[in-house]
């Protein structure tokens, strides 16, 4: 998102996440055709291997390049955006608002999660911020992990799950656009809570309702959870937009690694509401 104008960046923000949905429904696929998971683990593992000629084709943060002075290499950036986009610089390059904004922030450090804690609103801001980075992480992994205790096909489960989240995508961008960052994820945030809840009440003679809400669910974690890396860049100055969206993020990893153990805690409950029941029914047999 740094490398597009403030007038794109909402494109950019959510256009980004669609790689990772395409990736999510791809998942499903590779994992029917490839069973092993030795070989599955290899695959997944080699996928990475042609980012090691990416370097010299992705091109570096602006942003980051005016904060840390280097100029020279701001110039050709820029230039080869230009000669990209079919555009002709007029004038010295040097002359443009970001070289102006180089100026005023040359010779600062870099801002640590103590800046963000300085001031009262801004430190406010920050922990509703993580706290919605945390849920959001727990209830999308928590419902990605634990895909094979749907009713259905595990591997039609899991492509569903990510199938849903390109239309969401979608909804996502109409909707910042009409109603605003906030509206959106609140509605986004409480149609999921709604929809999980529900699945507690639905009948076992009825797994595909079940699985309808759970998929509802996921659609909406997925808007909420994407938005957020919008959401949480707009909301905090440039001098501690980095550092703010790095430390949600950071946090919300608290979620993630809490997310595996809800099918042990499902079981786990389970497994007492069987041993409760057997010994009611044996108090019953006794008396």
């Amino acid at each position: 998102m740094e490398t597009v104008g403030p007038k794109h960046r909402a494109e950019a923000g959510v256009a980004i996440h669609v790689g990772w949905s395409i990736g999510f429904v791809t998942l499903a696929g590779l994992a029917w055709l490839v069973r092993n998971w030795f070989w599955f683990q290899l695959v997944l593992s080699l996928c990475f291997v042609p980012y090691v000629f990416f370097y010299s084709f992705i091109p570096e943060s602006p942003r980051w390049l005016v904060m840390r002075g280097k100029t020279k290499q701001l110039e050709k950036l820029l230039e080869k955006a230009a000669s990209v986009n079919g555009k002709e610089i007029k004038g010295d390059i040097r002359d443009f608002e970001i070289f102006k904004h180089r100026k005023e922030t040359e010779g600062k450090k870099s801002s640590t999660f103590l800046a963000l804690m300085k001031l009262p609103k801004m430190r406010c801001r920050t922990f509703k911020m993580i706290y919605l980075w945390i849920v959001n992480a727990f209830l999308y992994y928590g419902l990605s992990y634990n895909t094979n205790d749907l009713a259905g096909n595990p591997y039609l489960n899991f492509f569903i799950a990510g199938i849903v989240e390109l239309p969401c995508r979608v909804l996502v961008f109409y909707s910042i656009k009409k109603w605003g960052r906030k509206p959106t994820i609140v509605s986004f945030m409480a149609v999921l809570g709604l929809a999980y809840g529900a699945m507690l009440l639905v009948p076992a003679d009825l797994p595909w309702l079940g699985t309808s809400f759970a998929m509802l669910g996921k659609f909406c974690v997925t808007g909420s959870f994407g938005l957020l890396y919008l959401y949480t860049t707009e909301l905090f100055p440039t001098v501690v937009r980095n550092v703010a969206l790095g430390s949600c993020s950071m946090f919300a990893r608290i979620g993630s690694i809490l997310a595996p153990f809800v099918r042990e805690l499902s079981l786990g409950f389970n497994l007492y509401s069987e041993n409760v029941n057997g010994f009611f029914f044996y108090l019953i047999d006794i008396i």
